[in-house]
């Protein structure tokens, strides 16, 4: 019979995540500083698009976007496996790392079909 509480790898599997998660979360941060130090301080134009500004826009956005999802994030506790989960600030970063992709998706559509729009 296997024991579905105690999987037999379940703690590399885990640093594995934590591993990702922090390599992803030091690429994008490499990423933004190089993005906006290579735009330079003079307006960031590339080749008559205003490039610095739009990606400060994007990260003001994205960074408002998830403070507004975690402060209108559920603190409900959660029953998982027989367990209550009722940490009220996990509860609403788990909330916050669920509905920003959607609304940033969401936005991402919008914004494709009203520049389809725009052009016919």
């Amino acid at each position: 019979m296997i024991n579905y509480e105690s999987p037999l790898y379940v703690s590399i599997v885990l640093y594995t995540i934590y591993a990702l998660l922090l390599l992803a979360a030091a690429l994008t941060g490499w990423s933004v500083v190089r993005s906006l130090r290579l735009q330079g301080k003079e307006g960031g134009r590339l080749h008559g698009v205003p490039a610095r500004r739009i990606t400060l826009i994007t990260l003001a956005l994205v960074v408002a976007t998830m403070a507004v999802t975690w402060m209108l994030g559920s603190t409900k506790p959660l029953m998982n496996n027989g367990k209550t989960f009722a940490d009220a600030f996990w509860l609403k970063t788990s909330d916050m790392f669920i509905i920003t992709p959607i609304v940033l998706v969401a936005v991402l559509c919008l914004a494709s079909l009203f520049s389809v729009l725009k052009k016919k």
